[in-house]
């Protein structure tokens, strides 16, 4: 592994395992932490904007391995919906990175951060033929469904909020319950 993907790699495990909070996400920090000045950051990517974005594709790397367990293992796509809420809950700081932090995309397009295949992409393809072969009549519209539903139940959870109403279970029960239902309720046919 180069120096560089060494870096992205430290930085992506740190947030997953909740080692960096989303506050070090600067420059300075993160050259601190990963032992090198900042020109690491600024020559191989960039900017700080890139080596974050960098970041983000390792976690989606993860995510997506997570994801393919389940597909591999028989898995529905309630039960991929599940999955994908226990990643956001189980690695906050990462999944904001991935989903929340707000990226110069224009001088990321300028840079080439988007020439190599994106594991985002394949991400989300896989999700879109697990709606098609599900018999949505719309898989791309119901997968955006699906991802704005579930991104909402990590966003609850994660801030206390996704046990309204049912306070004899924890955020994360019913987020995760939630997140199947969802699931489960897109597969169901049209009237």
């Amino acid at each position: 592994m180069s120096e560089a993907e060494v870096a992205v790699s430290r930085v992506c495990r740190a947030l997953a395992r909740g080692r960096l909070s989303p506050d070090a996400l600067t420059a300075r920090d993160l050259s601190k932490f990963v032992g090198k000045t900042t020109s690491l950051l600024y020559h191989h990517w960039g900017s700080l904007d890139g080596f974050l974005y960098a970041v983000s594709q390792a976690g989606f790397v993860d995510l997506v391995e997570r994801l393919g367990t389940v597909l591999t293992t028989g898995g529905d796509l309630p039960q991929l919906s599940e999955a994908f809420v226990g990643f956001g809950l189980d690695s906050p700081a990462l999944y904001a990175l991935m989903f929340e932090r707000r990226y110069d995309w224009t001088a990321l397009r300028k840079r080439g951060a988007f020439n190599n295949p994106s594991p985002a992409a394949a991400m989300w393809q896989t999700l879109v033929t697990k709606l098609d072969e599900a018999g949505s009549d719309d898989p791309d519209a119901d997968a955006r469904l699906l991802y704005a539903g579930l991104h909402g139940l990590v966003s609850l959870a994660a801030s206390g909020r996704a046990n309204f109403g049912v306070l004899a279970k924890t955020d994360r029960e019913v987020a995760l319950a939630s997140a199947r239902r969802l699931a489960t309720r897109l597969l169901q046919p049209r009237k």
